[in-house]
């Protein structure tokens, strides 16, 4: 844990609402953007936005700081998300997990402009798949190569022993090139 966040940390627990101010103004934004991406309803995600503050405050006398501030925020929102989704539908159906024309872009021009068509086609070919992934897959998929999580920051978030992160990772790429190249299979993880 940094200084500063155990700084922040420390004048949390004494109840200083300033300090949760500064707690709110610093990860709202995270959890704006996480909360949309998992919802796909800008007006859902400011409702999940305030719930998980809530939460926050009302959980502080539990956190203990056997990981990163962040990483607790994100397991929040990651739940609340999930739970709204299954409150609204019955079962999770979110589908967006980024701004089509955002992920459309490739992040390097390739050599070729064939190359970076085809990379162009297959990431918005992905858009509607990745939406379409078990719960769990998605979530490990998002946080890894959407947030840059390290394994062991997703295993805290979602709760998992690391090797089961690695797992959802490889069958999470497995699920979508079957999926790309039209082998779907029966089985859905």
């Amino acid at each position: 844990m940094q200084p500063d966040e155990a700084q922040l940390l420390w004048r949390l627990w004494r109840g200083d609402t300033k300090a949760f101010s500064e707690l709110v103004n610093q990860y709202k934004g995270m959890v704006l953007n996480l909360a949309a991406r998992m919802t796909g309803r800008p007006d859902t995600a400011e409702d999940v936005a305030q719930e998980v503050f809530l939460r926050v405050w009302k959980a502080l006398p539990k956190f203990r700081g056997e990981c990163k501030l962040s990483t607790w925020i994100y397991r929040i929102t990651i739940n609340l998300c999930i739970a709204e989704g299954k409150t609204a539908h019955g079962r999770s159906e979110f589908v967006a997990i980024d701004e089509p024309g955002v992920m459309a872009q490739p992040q390097l021009r390739t050599e070729s402009d064939n190359e970076y068509a085809e990379e162009v086609i297959l990431k918005e070919r992905m858009i509607p798949l990745i939406a379409q992934m078990p719960e769990h897959y998605r979530t490990a998929i998002t946080l890894y190569y959407l947030k840059d999580f390290s394994y062991q920051e997703i295993s805290d978030v979602m709760e998992v022993p690391m090797g089961t992160v690695k797992s959802y990772l490889y069958r999470g790429k497995a699920w979508l090139r079957d999926r790309l190249l039209g082998r779907e299979t029966a089985e859905e993880d």
